[in-house]
Order: C-alpha cells, then structure tokens, then sequence
C-alpha cells in the first residue's frame, strides 16, 4: 500500500465496531444531523456489528436508557461521569447527581459494557483548583469501582501550553503530558490492570502510542484520524492488537471539526488504521473488532 497521495476511502462491505459515540445525546436545533433513530438505523444497515454510546452524567444516562426501551438490539452503553462533569455542574446539584449516578454504577452491573467516559480535561479545567477537583473525583470513582469487575473508558486531555496555569507556572500539570501522567500514576496505585483500561479518542503525546500499549492498554482511535494527520500519528507505532475504533460522534469529524458526526463514519477510523499501519482495511476490520469484543466482553446476536 502506498504512502503517498491521498488516504483511499474506507471499502465497501467493511464490518465495524464504533466502541464510543454519543447516541442519543442533547444537541442544538438546526444541527443538519439524522434523528437518533436513523443514525442507530443506518450505522447497521452499513456493516456495524455492536454500537457502543458513552454517557457522561445522569442526564445523558436517562436519555441512553430511556432509548434503548425501543433500540437495544446490539447496543450497549458505558457509564461515565466525565471531567467536564466534575468541572461544569452547578455546585448546589453536585453532590445529588453524583450520589445518584454512584448509586446506579453499584446496584446495576448487568446493564452496562463498562465505567466511562472518566478522566481529567485539562482544556476546560483551566486552574489548579478545578483540575484538583477533576483529580479528586476521578480518585474516588476508581477507589469505589476498581472491584466490579468492569472495565474503564478514559477521557484524558492535557493543557496545552496557551492553557498552562500561570499562577503555578511548575506544577506538573503544565506538563505537555501532565494529565497523562497522573492517569498512570493513579492507576498503578489502585492496581488497576491496564488490560481493564480503553484511552479513548487517544491523543498523545506522541511517545505514549508507544509505551502504553506495551505496558497493556487499549487505545481507541478516532475517525478524525482520517482526515488529520495529528490523530494518525500518535497510534502509527501502536500494534494492530492494541487498538480499537470509535467516532466520539457527534464530535470528531472525519473531515473538519465540529459536531457533525454520526457512528456510521467509524469506517474512516479503519481507513486511517490501514493507512498509518500500511495494512489492509480488512484486516484492521477483523483485529478492531475481535479487540472490542475481548474488552468489552460483547455478545453478538
């Protein structure tokens, strides 16, 4: 497969996984996209085997659970109380929310394919008290969960250097892989198996494709890796084994930024996977999907 020129389209006929998108989820009105029941719809009819949405809090769950009373037929969901949870809910409605979304994490196992999305945002927690904050939540969420049994979808993004706090200019969190780090750290010091934990929309640095799947996580690569080279790099050395697909959809357009995706587009993720790898699209096909079905322990039907 050559290396030059423009990146071929994903074939035709191609089965696929979308491991992480956001369906249903609130949008604005006017947003051109297809109903949830269409995306839902299509997304099969085109070749995908399992969709996999991601909720981020309560609101986001009861939407998820209220969908899948009428669409559930090879669909599951992960339970997540993102970073831009922790950093964006209004103080007085916190401390409800989250005894209502732990209370269901604890008591509801047989519904849900994992516990995410979970992390820290160091893009919109932008000063040392919030991104404390983030630290603080995502310790107690591993702390009251690592015995489940389930495994764990992160959402890491690190402060880029415009968003470094500047009344701690050395903390560690200014680091260009500050969020990464402390990931890790928090991890291993939970013994949280790394064969448990997907990075979802994985974004770097660069040096981590490499060492973290070594040391046994999952990374999962987004169809904007299509379309930009920045998301393509930082899995290029990544073996086939380590990765799986998603769209992050409505989010992380294979073609431009916006909120204008749909779950059917993790094609383009197999097309950047073959791409980046010099591998066939087939293949990338078959690995991505054997691996989401190992993580996720799925059932086809």
């Amino acid at each position: 497969m050559s290396k030059k020129g423009k990146i071929p389209e994903p074939e035709k006929n191609l089965k696929f996984i979308d491991v992480h998108c956001h369906l249903p989820f609130h949008r604005p009105k006017n947003d051109q996209l297809p109903t949830d029941k269409e995306q839902y719809l299509s997304y099969f009819k085109m070749g995908g085997l399992f969709l996999i949405t991601s909720t981020i809090d309560m609101q986001t769950l009861d939407l998820t659970l209220d969908f899948m009373k009428k669409f559930n037929k090879n669909f599951g969901f992960t339970c997540g109380w993102a970073p831009q949870t922790v950093t964006y809910t209004p103080k007085n409605k916190y401390s409800l929310e989250w005894k209502k979304w732990i209370n269901y994490i604890q008591n509801n196992l047989d519904k849900y394919l994992g516990i995410g999305e979970i992390g820290l945002d160091f893009h919109h927690a932008k000063i040392l008290e919030k991104r404390n904050k983030q630290v603080e939540e995502f310790r107690k969420i591993i702390e009251l969960t690592r015995d489940l049994d389930k495994p764990y979808i992160l959402h890491v993004r690190n402060a880029a250097e415009h968003e470094f706090d500047r009344q701690h200019p050395k903390h560690r969190f200014n680091k260009k892989d500050g969020a990464n780090k402390e990931i890790l750290n928090i991890l291993k010091e939970y013994n949280i198996e790394p064969k448990r934990v997907m990075w979802h929309c994985f974004s770097g640095p660069l040096e981590y494709g490499r060492t973290i799947p070594n040391q046994g996580f999952i990374l999962s690569v987004p169809s904007s890796a299509y379309g930009f080279e920045r998301w393509r790099k930082v899995s290029k050395f990544s073996p086939l084994e380590s990765l799986v697909t998603e769209t992050d959809s409505y989010y992380q357009h294979p073609f431009k930024r916006g909120p204008l995706n749909v779950p059917s587009n993790v094609r383009y993720s197999i097309a950047a996977i073959a791409y980046s790898h010099n591998v066939s699209q087939e293949l990338v096909s078959e690995k991505t999907i054997e691996n989401a079905k190992k993580f996720f322990n799925l059932e086809i039907i």
